[in-house]
Order: C-alpha cells, then sequence, then structure tokens
C-alpha cells in the first residue's frame, strides 16, 4: 500500500500576448540494496517497529482518509498569470489583440523557432509544441468606438488534468486590468472579473472556434467589457486560470463508509502487522 506519492510534473503555465505596446503605425527516487542485519540488530530493529507500528498505520490512514474525503469534495486549483502592457499616461490603455495560455513542458534547447514568444502580431504565439498540455487561444475584439472590448476563443486544447496532475472537469477564465500607478503586486488581493467558462468538451481534442472565413462560434464569447477602456497608460493584465473538478455521489457515498469502518480497519491493520512482527521476532 503506498501511503505517499510524488508528483514529477514540470509543466509550466505561462501568458503570450500578440502585441505588449502599442504597434508603431505603417504604410521517485528507488532504495539502495543493503547487506543482511545481524542478528542482535535485526531483533531490536524489529523490536522498535513494533512500538512505532501503531504510529505508521496512524499517520498512513490520514493521508488515505484525506485523499478520500477530497474526492468527495469539489476541488479547485487556481493559476495566476500576468503581462505588462506598456502605453503612455496621457492615453488610453492599449488592449493586445490576441492572448495565448499555453501549460507545456518548456524545454530550454530547443531551437528558436519553436519557442512560445510575445509580440507574435496575428499570426501564433507558439509553434511546434511537444507534449501540450492546455493551450488557450482568445482574440480581443474592440468595439467601432474603441470604448469597449470582448474575450472571443480562438482555439482551445486541453488534457482535463490540473499541474498537479488531478482531473479536471471545467476550466473558467478571469481577468483582471492593474494601473502602473496602482503599485499592486499582491494578485491574489484584486478584485477578478469571470469572463469564460469552457466544460462539457472533450479532453484532447482541439477545438476551433474561427472559421475559415474568419467568422466565430460564438458559444463561449464573454461579454462586453467598457469598465477598462478609460483606463490609461501602462498597466498589468492579469488572467486567473481556474480548475474544478466536482465531486461524484460514488465518492462521496465511499467516504461515508471509509469514515464509518476507520477505526475497525486502523485495528485490524495494527493487529496483523503486530503479529507478523513478533513472528519475525521469535524466528
Amino acid at each position: 500500500m503506498n501511503f505517499f506519492s510524488f508528483n514529477q510534473t514540470k509543466a509550466q503555465t505561462k501568458l503570450f500576448v500578440s502585441e505588449l505596446e502599442r504597434p508603431i503605425s505603417k504604410g521517485f527516487q528507488k532504495g539502495s540494496h543493503q547487506a543482511p542485519l545481524a542478528k542482535g540488530l535485526a531483533q531490536n530493529t524489529l523490536n522498535a517497529m513494533v512500538e512505532i507500528a501503531p504510529d505508521l498505520i496512524e499517520e498512513g490512514l490520514k493521508v488515505i482518509s484525506s485523499t478520500i474525503a477530497g474526492l468527495s469534495q469539489d476541488y479547485t486549483s487556481e493559476t495566476i498569470l500576468r503581462k505588462n502592457i506598456d502605453g503612455d499616461e496621457e492615453e488610453e490603455i492599449f488592449i493586445p489583440k490576441h492572448l495565448t495560455i499555453v501549460r507545456t513542458n518548456f524545454k530550454s534547447d530547443v531551437n528558436e523557432e519553436k519557442r512560445c514568444r510575445d509580440n507574435f502580431g496575428g499570426g501564433s504565439a507558439c509553434q511546434d509544441l511537444e507534449d501540450e498540455k492546455l493551450l488557450i487561444e482568445l482574440d480581443i475584439i474592440s468595439s467601432d468606438d474603441n470604448k469597449a472590448f470582448y474575450f472571443q476563443p480562438k482555439s482551445y486544447f486541453y488534457n482535463g488534468k490540473d499541474s498537479k496532475g488531478k482531473p479536471i472537469h471545467e476550466i473558467t477564465l478571469y481577468f483582471a486590468f492593474v494601473e502602473a500607478t496602482k503599485n499592486i503586486t499582491d494578485y491574489d488581493t484584486l478584485t477578478y472579473q469571470k469572463i469564460i467558462t469552457f466544460k462539457d468538451l472533450t479532453n484532447n481534442h482541439r477545438y476551433l472556434f474561427k472559421q475559415k472565413d474568419r467568422s466565430y462560434d460564438t458559444t463561449y464569447q464573454s461579454a462586453w467589457i467598457s469598465s477598462e477602456a478609460e483606463k490609461k497608460g501602462a498597466y498589468t493584465i492579469v488572467l486567473k486560470v481556474e480548475e474544478k473538478r466536482y465531486s461524484s455521489k460514488l465518492a462521496t457515498t465511499i467516504n461515508k463508509i471509509y469514515k464509518k469502518h476507520e477505526n475497525t480497519l486502523k485495528a485490524k491493520i495494527n493487529k496483523e502487522i503486530k503479529e507478523q512482527l513478533e513472528k519475525k521476532l521469535k524466528n
């Protein structure tokens, strides 16, 4: 029975922006093998094991109990992404046209053309990604008078697991704009606006919301946003990616059954381990 596991994921989640400023107008480790212990040392070790066995079981069952309880409750993980956008304090904020959220195993030894990048204009932020785990491309559509805008998904891909490898049912995106004059560095204290929730989508399937004729599938677009248009100068755009898993009735039932029999299970395991250790001592 494995009471402990180690998360070995190295995937990172990053945000890339099409323009960082207003464009210029143009025309587990394995245990080592040890030699057999001397008889006296073995007996001392076994004696110690008899004494600490209840504590070992207690701690192990705490982990199991916590895991089962976690499956019977809604689970949420959050990732905060940010990018600085330059601007003049005399001018209204410049809003980039495209944002890209990427989660993958970023490698430092790949060729330059395969890296994700900012300032990618109207193209793609990333080229030839390997082991893609999350990719959300968003176009930002401005109104004719530039007084409002909305987020429109361009493409979506998700492997269905958060950065800790836990299965997820839906993703919700939130955003906040922080003017440079605010001097805010604790992004957890911001008030975020919910913009898009992706749910009931198939994992490991690439959804294309922008058609070849440049029209959009508008199922997941955000509402119009006008409260940010009057801000001026440089600012930080902050995105919060909320990944959520909903508990199942089966998990809730299993948790109730486990809690009911936890003490009996603990006593039974302790008894069996003690009997086995004492048998070893006699031999």
